[in-house]
């Protein structure tokens, strides 16, 4: 932003883009976005009326409504589509026929017949088609691209890329985390949708780094899934779908999307010239052209408009899509993911899966820029069984009071069960962890959440005996048996576990005081990474924030409401009471980039955190002083998809 607040001016032009958001969840989270680019959001459709709200609000004046035939018969020049993913192609050709520009959520389309349909409706329309893949438009992803254009590795001889996200709890709640309404049914696509096709985040990388495309793609099924997701058999959710896919420059990807009981990212590279990787230690670089050459760190940093982009979401990314498409709008030239490589990138989703299912037999990537290609596919519906989401969980029975909010109930079940796991596993193996101190605030936790996990493992097992044979039965019970809830119910596990948190108390210190009162500043602008961030300057305003009693957080959202930004920092500040002069530590995480301060100083920093709150946990030794000791968390909200904080302090 200038000295004047006026938003950077990016193109050399005074035409504006009157923009249309349909899907007003992840469609918002371009917001923000938008004012760097020209672009004016004046309309917005979405079926759900507590979104359209939303929405209105962010943008008074503009046109809302739930019909799509009337959202497209308004006055704008181009649509920021985020419909249902299995939708997205029919919606892009409706709207490229009501003469607008499309720029669509991933994936371009379900089924390969769709695909060709686009194609030729996008070349017969003469108008821009963008796919908003963002996961290549990191810094790390953009500056490894600018090294890998110059020739510092070499040619691509194998990679593997990853977006393992363990969303199941997303299944029964909108985006926005609001159980699914009415109580019975699911989410639209995320309840059963095999996460072969989802395989843009992870491939899209490696397409836009190397500059190469696929063309052949080959996968064996993961038939074992997780508890709560409704997909079995290898075809639905709740596995691992990992693919080979060889692509044009002769390299060899592994793509591996999936939700499992370890959430990755990971990202490496081989080249003929050298290596690189990003992970847990950062971006590191491996240079001399052998296996033995030096590994060291980098420190990627935004090149060309790329401190522009980190002000926006999704680490940038988001910034970068809406610029390739707005680009292509005003001067025609193209970006990474025009139609054909909206194709490049979804293809292989759908060939992976169906290669999967006929044992592992090569599949061809066809070039869908060629006629002969597309013919040989155009009439190709081939797709994966659709789930009866309004029918629902319940096969259409008659539902009691309590089926009929199976959608919070089993939000619910997830959220516990899981806090259930986590102590009775990590407990088998408390005598060979490096800090046993640690296993403390995991018991807490699990003690502090036992009334509501109590009275949603009875709910939950009242919905399972009411209707035994059914699909929301099933998954209940698999939550159920996760969450051991005969032993969590049995009258005595109560009693025994306060006794051993008070045991472990005694033996590690006085014990784990949840902090729950925090004040925080409203959303900062913020480009700077969360390394870089220091103390608050003592102008700022804090204010209190709201603690979730629910999932035992610190919530931020509501810094978000006072305008459409929702990436930026927002520092918050607590105060933990010491009766005396203590050693102890201080047990903070957070689901986006945080970095803490204790009485001022920098005590810890976690650059990659992001969701869920529990992978991202930080146990800092602290040297409380007595009375009050001020705590501060600097906390970035990744384009609003950072929730919160959580935090609790241990005196030894």
């Amino acid at each position: 932003m200038s000295k004047t607040n006026k938003p950077t001016r990016v193109f050399d032009t005074d035409r504006r883009i009157r923009l249309g958001i349909w899907g007003l969840g992840r469609g918002m989270s371009f917001y923000n976005t938008c004012k760097f680019l020209n672009i004016d959001v004046v309309a917005g459709c979405d079926y759900n009326e507590h979104m359209r709200a939303n929405f209105l609000k962010q943008n008074p004046g503009a046109f809302a409504t739930a019909d799509a035939d009337e959202f497209l018969k308004q006055d704008f020049d181009a649509v920021l589509l985020a419909t249902f993913c299995p939708s997205h192609a029919d919606d892009a050709i409706q709207c490229l026929q009501a003469g607008k520009h499309v720029l669509s959520e991933v994936t371009s389309f379900f089924t390969m017949a769709e695909g060709v349909r686009l194609v030729e409706e996008v070349q017969k329309r003469k108008l821009v088609y963008n796919l908003a893949e963002n996961y290549p438009f990191s810094a790390a992803n953009m500056w490894l691209a600018n090294r890998w254009q110059e020739g510092l590795f070499g040619k691509m001889m194998y990679a593997e890329y990853e977006y393992v996200h363990e969303c199941r709890s997303l299944s029964y709640t909108y985006i926005d985390g609001v159980p699914i309404q009415p109580g019975h049914q699911v989410h639209n696509w995320r309840s059963w949708f095999n996460f072969h096709y989802y395989c843009t985040h992870s491939l899209g990388p490696v397409m836009v780094i190397t500059g190469s495309r696929p063309t052949m793609v080959e996968t064996f099924p993961v038939r074992n899934q997780i508890a709560g997701y409704l997909g079995n058999n290898g075809r639905g959710n709740g596995t691992m779908t990992p693919s080979l896919i060889s692509m044009s420059d002769g390299g060899v990807v592994r793509n591996l999307m999936g939700a499992a009981t370890n959430d990755s990212h990971q990202q490496r590279i081989w080249g003929t010239l050298g290596a690189f990787e990003i992970g847990h230690g950062g971006v590191r670089l491996r240079l001399g052209a052998s296996g033995g050459s030096p590994l060291l760190n980098v420190n990627p940093k935004w090149e060309g408009m790329g401190e522009l982009a980190a002000q926006t979401g999704h680490g940038g990314g988001d910034f970068w899509t809406l610029y390739y498409f707005a680009r292509e709008i005003f001067t025609g030239k193209k970006g990474p993911f025009d139609i054909y490589g909206g194709c490049d990138v979804t293809i292989p989703g759908i060939q992976a899966l169906r290669s999967s299912l006929e044992g592992g037999k090569p599949m061809e990537v066809p070039d869908f820029r060629k006629k002969a290609d597309r013919d040989r596919y155009r009439s190709d519906d081939w797709q994966l069984p659709r789930y009866d989401v309004k029918r629902g969980v319940f096969a259409g029975a008659k539902l009691n009071k309590k089926a009929s909010t199976f959608s919070t109930t089993m939000k619910d079940v997830i959220a516990y069960s899981t806090i259930y796991r986590a102590y009775a596993d990590w407990k088998k193996v408390q005598s060979a962890m490096t800090r046993p101190e640690e296993f403390l605030p995991v018991a807490s936790k699990l003690l502090g959440s036992y009334d509501q996990l109590a009275a949603t493992y009875k709910d939950a097992r009242d919905i399972v005996k009411a209707y035994p044979k059914s699909d929301g039965a099933r998954v209940l019970s698999e939550m159920l048996e996760l969450g051991e809830h005969k032993k969590a119910l049995a009258p005595g596990f109560r009693p025994a576990l306060k006794k051993e948190v008070a045991a472990l108390q005694k033996k590690f210190g006085d014990g784990v005081i949840p902090l729950q009162t925090f004040t925080g500043t409203a959303l900062l602008p913020n480009k700077d990474r969360i390394a870089g961030i220091k103390y608050p300057e003592k102008s700022l305003t804090f204010s209190k924030l709201e603690y979730r009693a629910d999932y035992k957080y610190i919530d931020i959202r509501p810094r978000y409401k006072d305008g459409a930004a929702k990436d930026g920092l927002v520092y918050a500040r607590g105060i933990f009471n010491a009766k005396k002069a203590i050693a102890g530590s201080l047990h903070i995480g957070a689901d986006g980039p945080f970095k803490v301060f204790v009485q001022r100083k920098e005590v810890g920093c976690n650059p990659g955190a992001t969701n869920p709150i529990t992978s991202h946990i930080l146990t800092i030794p602290v040297h409380w002083k007595k009375g009050k000791n001020e705590i501060v968390i600097a906390m970035r909200t990744n384009g609003g998809s950072a929730w919160g904080f959580m935090a609790s302090a241990i005196a030894k």
